[in-house]
């Protein structure tokens, strides 16, 4: 229901109501549920915005990955993960964030919010889906969503190689050709 529908609703009601003799000031038994309907739909969307909005807590607003951050290899672009997934332990509460390079600087790509050590949703500035935004999981299970749009509960914390492996690895397969061997150090974790 729009605001402008709404205000349509209500002007034709007082208007109704003035006609019949009786003052604009009393509503009728119609009137009053249907402000009460529109409080409780205007009461709702916020509920609804904060859904998808933006997870605050440890790490959430990182501009730039840490040192320490992992990495992860995407057609030929290193992007860094932090906190690395092998950090991340029943007490972590805050985001696992996926950094992009954008220049000379870092950008978000997207943010893991993590409750208790459990990856629960995924956040982007540039999902422009509702529907992907609202997906949340428990436990490794999508929980609400639609499966087919939501991300894999699997994937949703990111695992990483240590800061440095992804030059390594690329060195080794330059030298050594697509079965190089991969340095002990430089696992997935």
């Amino acid at each position: 229901m729009s605001g402008g529908f709404v205000s349509t609703f209500i002007r034709r009601r007082l208007k109704m109501r003035k006609g019949s003799g009786q003052t604009g000031a009393r509503f009728s038994p119609v009137m009053r549920v249907a402000s009460l309907y529109i409080s409780l739909l205007l009461w709702a969307f916020p509920v609804h915005a904060a859904d998808t909005d933006k997870p605050a807590g440890k790490n959430c607003d990182l501009v730039a990955p840490p040192a320490t951050a992992g990495e992860r290899e995407n057609h030929g672009i290193t992007l860094r993960v932090y906190p690395r997934a092998k950090d991340v332990d029943a007490r972590y509460n805050g985001c696992q964030v996926l950094f992009a390079p954008e220049g000379e600087k870092w950008t978000v790509a997207f943010l893991t919010e993590v409750i208790n050590g459990d990856p629960v949703r995924v956040w982007s500035a540039y999902e422009t889906d509702d529907e992907v935004l609202a997906c949340r999981f428990k436990q490794g299970k999508l929980i609400r969503g639609n499966p087919d749009a939501c991300p894999a509960a699997q994937f949703i914390l990111l695992e990483s190689l240590a800061p440095g492996c992804t030059r390594i690895v690329q060195d080794a397969v330059a030298k050594y050709g697509l079965g190089a061997p991969r340095p002990p150090e430089c696992k997935y974790q």
